[in-house]
């Protein structure tokens, strides 16, 4: 049988922090390094999907979630494994997602039973065709898709910028971890793999602002936030815009954020294995 994929989750319950600039980076050195792996997009805007080149997908994340109570349940693990599809033209061909589209949002509020629970069985159903799997989860503060996120990740890491809105984002995604995690809650094992400072800015547009907001989270949360900082550099939103993984850009500002999240999804993922 083959051995259950690596799930991490991105979780921040604010918005503007960059989750899924980071789950797109960290697809991109994973998929570099030689793994299978696949990107969840679970937030209905679809940033991630766009920016994975694809769309208009025949499936998305939407048919894992939902259940027609006119109809039997299916198992939303055959559910994946038709909605997975390979990212674009631009990404190399070991990189996959699982798209959303914008009716996906109505899931929020969906009062099926055991649906927070579906996700992780769905995953279970990659196993055979990939070797790790990153999470975007939206910013909806203690939902039932974040909820499901958390159930079916090993894994979570939380990026924050160094503004009121990222350090509230931590904090409210803490508590919601903490939740799952208490003995007798959801997902006891769910390891948290740190706090990543993104979009810091640099050279005389990091203000004492910004380092206020570092040093309470510093003074917070301590070795939990990680020694990796992701810059803000304009090369993140050009990637974006034509669809291209990091990885595939040139220059300076592309090579020290490629170094980042290499760093990062070595640190998160420590016995990465090359699958080439």
């Amino acid at each position: 049988m083959p051995e259950d994929p690596d799930i991490v989750a991105e979780v921040s319950e604010k918005g503007g922090v960059g989750k899924t600039s980071v789950t797109a980076g960290l697809i991109a050195v994973a998929a570099e390094h030689g793994l299978r792996v696949a990107g969840v997009d679970l937030d209905p805007r679809a940033t991630l999907t766009d920016e994975m080149g694809v769309t208009e997908p025949k499936k998305s994340v939407n048919d894992i979630y939902f259940v027609d109570p006119e109809k039997r349940p299916r198992d939303p693990a055959e559910i994946a494994r038709e909605t997975l599809v390979r990212a674009g033209k631009h990404w190399p061909s070991n990189a996959w997602v699982l798209p959303a589209v914008r009716k996906f949002g109505n899931r929020e509020t969906d009062a099926t039973t055991g649906m927070e629970f579906r996700l992780k069985r769905a995953l279970w159903g990659l196993r055979d065709l990939v070797d790790v799997i990153f999470i975007d989860a939206p910013p909806r503060p203690g939902g039932k898709i974040v909820g499901s996120a958390l159930i079916a990740s090993r894994k979570v890491l939380i990026p924050t910028t160094l503004k009121k809105d990222g350090y509230l984002g931590a904090r409210e995604a803490m508590a919601s971890i903490e939740h799952y995690t208490v003995p007798g809650g959801l997902n006891e094992s769910l390891e948290i793999a740190g706090i990543v400072r993104n979009i810091v800015p640099t050279g005389k547009k990091l203000t004492q602002v910004h380092r206020h907001w570092e040093r309470q989270l510093l003074e917070r949360w301590g070795d939990l936030v990680l020694p990796t900082i992701l810059n803000d550099y304009s090369v993140r939103e050009i990637c974006r815009t034509g669809s291209m993984p990091i990885t595939s850009a040139p220059g300076r500002e592309a090579k020290l954020l490629i170094s980042g999240y290499r760093d990062l999804l070595h640190h998160t993922l420590p016995t990465l294995k090359e699958k080439r």
